[in-house]
């Protein structure tokens, strides 16, 4: 807790992440009005002690009201310039995004009929249709990433539509394990559901619902060592239903736990395991859950595993 207080103090390092120089830094701008502040106070109350003129104090506290708007602007400018390239950056992967999203789309439907329209005179050796399926899985992880750019971007913007209707939680959970039965047969994973029945239903998108669970599922897998279990549930708490997925495998570093939940953040895990991703997936189930008013958490420890939460409210029958 100490190092964090001591860290927001840091001004220097700031400002380098922000790539901004140290005047137009609002960290460092800011800490040279507080000390420009206390020292013109000190200074005015010195001044009228030692001078008993009405006119000496009304022009220290001039100039010192004049250097405080100065320092004010400065600071105002360079807060504006980091909402502007923030602005900018959205607007780039926005435009990138939906530029990439044609070309990818046209080489899936290529595959497809590459796929659909295989002759016995024409047929592919065994090797070409490796080659065949490792681009349409490197295609499809290419449309997901520009898929989850875009509704980054919306949601950043407040653009992002949800459709409101009523789910079955359990029928979408046992889809989308089906659909990482791959990657779970790939590593020897055996995922356990503990579904309770007769579950209520609840209100949300159906098809945000599914990146939720893939981001959360998937991510137990992917981190897990290769013949372990990921245990997934879902069950009825008093007006919410709570789904739970749990592993064990190489957990979440503490110091980084404040930052799971952020845009592009990737614990130092993910990179030494070379899992794909750019660290968009949480922040988009975290920003899913709230739009429905769901509540999402986690606990993890190095090595020993992670286990994330979250509650969505349930409908009242």
């Amino acid at each position: 807790m100490f190092s964090k207080f001591l860290d927001g103090f840091n001004f220097i390092a700031r400002c380098k992440k922000y790539k901004i120089g140290l005047w137009q830094c609002p960290n460092f701008l800011f800490l040279v009005m507080g000390v420009v502040t206390v020292t013109a106070m000190v200074g005015t109350y010195i001044a009228a002690r030692r001078f008993d003129d009405e006119t000496v104090t009304v022009v220290s506290v001039s100039l010192v009201v004049a250097v405080i708007f100065v320092i004010g602007n400065l600071i105002i400018r360079g807060v504006e310039r980091i909402a502007e390239a923030d602005i900018l950056k959205s607007e780039f992967i926005s435009i990138i995004s939906h530029q990439l999203c044609s070309p990818l789309s046209a080489i899936k439907w290529n595959l497809e009929i590459i796929e659909t329209e295989k002759t016995p005179e024409h047929a592919l050796s065994d090797k070409q249709m490796l080659f065949l399926d490792n681009i349409k899985k490197s295609n499809e992880q290419m449309l997901k990433l520009v898929s989850d750019l875009l509704d980054v971007v919306r949601i950043d913007q407040g653009r992002t539509i949800f459709v409101k209707e009523k789910v079955d939680l359990s029928r979408v959970v046992r889809e989308v394990v089906e659909g990482l039965k791959h990657l779970t047969d790939s590593k020897k994973i055996k995922v356990e559901l503990g579904i309770e029945d007769n579950l209520p239903l609840v209100v949300a998108d159906e098809k945000k619902m599914r990146v939720v669970f893939d981001n959360l599922i998937g991510n137990a897998v992917k981190f897990s060592n290769d013949n372990s279990k990921v245990l997934v549930k879902l069950e009825n708490n008093t007006n919410n239903v709570k789904f739970t997925v749990q592993d064990w495998g190489v957990g979440i570093p503490r110091h980084q736990h404040d930052k799971i939940f952020e845009k592009f953040f990737r614990s130092s895990n993910a990179s030494r395991y070379r899992t794909e991703g750019v660290g968009l997936g949480l922040y988009l189930v975290k920003a899913i859950l709230k739009s429905f008013g769901g509540e999402i958490w986690f606990k993890s420890e190095i090595d020993k595993g992670s286990t994330f939460f979250f509650t969505l409210p349930s409908v009242k029958l």
